[in-house]
């Protein structure tokens, strides 16, 4: 079906399905309009937070006023060569996550995927990296243990929803956790490198070796996760790692 057949079908159906199946949103308790389009109402869409400042080159967000590239990157510590995400985590965005994350909501991943597209920091980021070769997409995996439980990665259906509207390949398995690490919530930044420093692991090389690697995950708090991603990634032979998120905290 094309795209406006698509939104021809979405006028159709959406006001029956909000009349026989009321779901209220989640961001505000209202009702939605719009149910496949969902899950937010139109208003909590709208006010969807984004990056309203300058980023680092990593994709950091740089404080008001401040130029230049961050601390980490200034000190050369920074394993992204490039990096860029929709906005902060909070208010709906950090909404949105959770609907996708633990209420699992798998389509919520198409539209933060349509969001992204939609950002010119990430515009940026995928047009240089398609310029520099044959790039992949590698989303951080979850620990089997974790995959089994919840039932999918959340990484890796944002990362499949970005390839198919990019045009991009995901090598999905080709980077692994190989340590069930506790959950990096309440851990300090310290304990969140320490935590993940030997969790992940290459088990498929060469469709890794001499590309850009575009690493993709939900949300990123301290960089603990990805930036011990990157290592791995490059360790294994990656030209270079470019990050991409939903969300950032920070």
């Amino acid at each position: 079906m094309t795209a406006l057949g698509q939104a021809t079908a979405r006028l159709l159906v959406d006001p029956v399905l909000a009349l026989v199946f009321p779901s209220p949103c989640p961001g505000c308790g209202g009702s939605v309009d719009h149910p496949t389009r969902g899950p937010l109402c139109a208003d909590c869409w709208t006010a969807l937070p984004r990056h309203g400042g300058m980023l680092c080159v990593c994709g950091f967000p740089l404080p008001a006023g401040f130029e230049g590239p961050c601390g980490r990157c200034r000190r050369g510590l920074g394993p992204f060569t490039r990096g860029a995400s929709l906005g902060p985590y909070e208010g709906t965005l950090r909404v949105l996550v959770h609907e996708l994350k633990f209420r699992g909501r798998r389509r919520v991943a198409g539209r933060l995927a349509e969001m992204l597209l939609d950002s010119p920091d990430v515009r940026a980021v995928l047009a240089a990296t398609a310029r520099a070769g044959v790039p992949v997409m590698v989303p951080v995996p979850l620990h089997p243990s974790r995959l089994r439980e919840r039932g999918f990665n959340q990484s890796a259906l944002l990362a499949q929803a970005l390839a198919d509207r990019h045009a991009l390949r995901v090598v999905e398995g080709a980077l692994t956790r190989r340590e069930h690490t506790p959950p990096q919530t309440g851990l300090s930044a310290a304990q969140r490198r320490a935590n993940v420093a030997r969790a992940f692991v290459v088990r498929r090389r060469p469709p890794l070796a001499g590309r850009i690697v575009v690493l993709v995950d939900d949300v990123t708090t301290t960089g603990a996760t990805a930036r011990a991603c990157a290592r791995a990634l490059l360790s294994a032979g990656a030209a270079e790692v470019r990050l991409l998120t939903a969300a950032r905290v920070g």
